[in-house]
């Protein structure tokens, strides 16, 4: 029985990325893209796709009104350039003045008026913003920076591949090594030694999984974020 879906009017995605190629699946099963947007419980909502123009896979959209939006070095507190990685900042009405009773923290979320996401992120040539990571989860591995959404971008481009997380676990010799909890379709054939092949394809060797285990799901909160501490867990034997 074919379904009907025309009374739908809207589909929208928040609290996790939504991958591009279920982006794809959701407009091929209800013929309609879905609107992907970003908030925080310190700002509201913050950035969407447009309702009426243009929906970008992958993308969290552009700013709502009255919004000031910048992307900074998180060390050097400098402005990128287009189209290179960096903390977003926000400035605007909506923002929280800072937390309840803890003076510490609202101290360092703010730096001269602006609120530090703690996301690092992009803006493209058509002004759209992209999410690239939380900063407390970069892996730091021989001394070099690894974005766990870059190499799990990889990953989840195999057809197989329901979704996954990539983590950093300590390592004697390289301080953290990287390491990904991969969940596949139900009665798959790809293993571990696939997964890491296809990595090695398409990043540096530093930057591919050392660990791979294959959960039947991940964990998650009830708003559908995943449990980045709990998968660390996953591989503690």
């Amino acid at each position: 029985k074919k379904l009907d879906f025309e009374h739908l009017r809207l589909c929208t995605s928040g609290s996790a990325p939504l991958l591009p190629k279920d982006f794809k699946r959701i407009k091929r099963m209800f013929g309609k893209e879905p609107v992907e947007r970003e908030g925080m419980s310190e700002t509201g909502m913050n950035f969407s796709n447009p309702l009426k123009g243009k929906r970008k896979p992958g993308s969290i959209g552009l700013p709502l009104p009255d919004l000031e939006v910048k992307i900074v070095d998180p060390n050097t507190f400098e402005v990128m350039p287009r189209g290179q990685q960096g903390e977003i900042w926000l400035n605007g009405p909506a923002i929280t003045p800072g937390y309840w009773r803890k003076p510490e923290e609202t101290a360092l979320a703010f730096e001269n008026g602006w609120f530090r996401t703690g996301d690092m992120g992009r803006i493209d040539e058509d002004g759209y913003y992209y999410l690239t990571d939380r900063i407390k989860h970069i892996i730091i591995s021989g001394g070099e920076n690894i974005s766990p959404k870059e190499v799990e971008i990889i990953i989840n481009r195999i057809e197989d591949v329901v979704e996954s997380s990539v983590v950093g676990i300590p390592d004697e010799k390289w301080g953290e090594k990287v390491v990904a909890a991969v969940v596949l379709k139900p009665g798959s054939m790809v293993k571990s030694n696939d997964i890491k092949k296809f990595c090695k394809d398409h990043l540096h060797s530093w930057k591919c999984p050392k660990e791979i285990v294959l959960p039947k799901r991940l964990p998650k909160n009830t708003m559908g974020k995943i449990l980045k501490e709990s998968v660390k867990k996953l591989f503690n034997g």
